[in-house]
């Protein structure tokens, strides 16, 4: 099944967004989902502090994330140093409780953080990232479903004049 990751990207070289961050991510090959650093058992440690349990490579049917970005304006724009790639996600669908699993799945299942999500979670034991997508093919997937995101190419800085530009 294809699905989109959002990666940072250092260097040219793809890495994790929150959990495991120091993880390069390669392309054209299939990657194992690992479990983070624990915080205690039901917490995993990440770089927005502690996380829900819900080990897993996270993608989405669409390359959108409305809690991943920068509001501006009532835009939503992706952060710098960050690429949507498509990426393809193997295994069968399992079923999982309604607060996620808190285990590696063999599989993948779907799972919305929030009940009001747009587009829900893929979270899989194994990906494999196929290609960046350019911003306009990112941008023109996420028409096609009826959301909106711009690429960031200013930092917004609280209470300081900033011009975003697309």
């Amino acid at each position: 099944m294809i699905t989109y990751k959002l990666f940072r990207i250092r260097k040219g070289n793809l890495y994790l967004l929150f959990v495991d961050r120091s993880r390069e991510m390669q392309m054209g090959v299939w990657l194992e989902a690992s479990i983070g650093e624990l915080v205690d058992e039901t917490h995993v440690k990440s770089s927005l502090g502690p996380l829900a349990l819900r080990h897993g490579f996270h993608s989405t049917e669409v390359s959108f994330a409305d809690w991943i970005g920068k509001r501006h304006n009532g835009r939503l724009y992706q952060r710098i140093r960050t690429v949507w790639c498509e990426c393809e996600v193997d295994g069968n669908e399992v079923s999982a409780p309604k607060g996620g699993l808190i285990t590696i799945p063999l599989g993948f299942y779907y799972f919305r953080t929030k009940p009001n999500q747009s587009f829900p979670w893929i979270i899989s034991k194994r990906t494999k990232i196929n290609r960046m997508l350019t911003h306009e093919e990112g941008e023109n997937l996420c028409i096609q479903h009826g959301a909106r995101l711009s690429l960031l190419k200013a930092k917004i800085q609280p209470g300081k004049k900033t011009t975003v530009t697309r």
